[in-house]
């Protein structure tokens, strides 16, 4: 029986030939085509910082720590989601609450989010995930009025939607990831996803606070006991790394434009 691939990613003779490029470099991890990835991506967005590290799943985890998410805390997450958010939330002792969603686009509404509010009488609401399911980002602009409101986060869950624009109030189109209405904006770079680097995350954010948390390590605490969730290794906080090589972003560099059927074409 032949199977119907759930996606397919491109990987080209000349990716292969920079990716072998890179093993001859003196860093093979955190390198110079990782800073370089990372500059061009902040430039494309439109936003102040991008923090590469190893996978979506890694973004969100760094995203919840930086904001010093702890246990007690309460967040808001889609019923309709990638359990990833729900796992690092959890990890971190935070009280989760799971919003309803629309049932045509499968995404929460600004009603969903005012009614899981209300009904679980939430009064300290630390931070609240939005997510675009397939790409497209919607009601934006009206959550980030009900943030300024409950004065919570907005971590923009937004692994789908690397190069999605919507319009803001200036009707005006934005990038999704430039974090004009919200704190942070995590992507993956799974292969599954519209660019690829072959695993790999980023999280974006204008809040120099927040950008300098999860890159800040000292290397001279790194704390021997670990421990390994999915997609994760976390060191205690003071140590905490996820790092992410420069091998997988040679695939990415200038030029490099995705060749996925019905995806956006980017350029970095």
């Amino acid at each position: 029986m032949n199977l119907i691939p759930y996606g397919k990613h491109t990987i080209s003779e000349k990716d292969k030939k920079f990716v072998l490029k890179s093993l001859g470099d003196d860093l093979i991890t955190s390198g110079n085509y990782v800073k370089s990835f990372e500059s061009k991506l902040s430039k494309f967005l439109k936003v102040n910082y991008a923090l590469s590290c190893s996978s979506g799943t890694s973004a969100i985890h760094l995203a919840l720590l930086s904001l010093n998410v702890k246990k007690g805390d309460s967040i808001i997450i889609l019923s309709i989601n990638f359990i990833a958010a729900y796992n690092m939330s959890r990890l971190l002792g935070a009280k989760v609450y799971l919003a309803d969603v629309d049932p045509i686009l499968g995404q929460m509404t600004p009603r969903n989010l005012l009614n899981c509010i209300k009904l679980n009488k939430i009064k300290n609401l630390k931070v609240v995930f939005t997510m675009y399911l397939g790409g497209y980002p919607k009601n934006i602009i009206e959550f980030y009025n009900i943030k300024k409101k409950y004065k919570f986060y907005i971590i923009e869950d937004a692994c789908h939607a690397l190069g999605a624009k919507y319009l803001d109030n200036q009707k005006k189109w934005t990038h999704v990831g430039s974090c004009q209405h919200s704190d942070i904006c995590v992507f993956s770079l799974h292969p599954l996803k519209t660019i690829t680097s072959g695993e790999g995350g980023i999280l974006t954010t204008n809040n120099k606070n927040i950008y300098t948390k999860p890159d800040g390590t000292d290397y001279t605490k790194i704390n021997a006991s670990l421990f390994i969730v999915p997609h994760a290794v976390i060191h205690q906080w003071e140590s905490y790394l996820q790092n992410d090589t420069s091998l997988r972003y040679l695939i990415l560099k200038k030029d490099r434009k995705s060749t996925r059927p019905n995806s956006s074409h980017i350029t970095i």
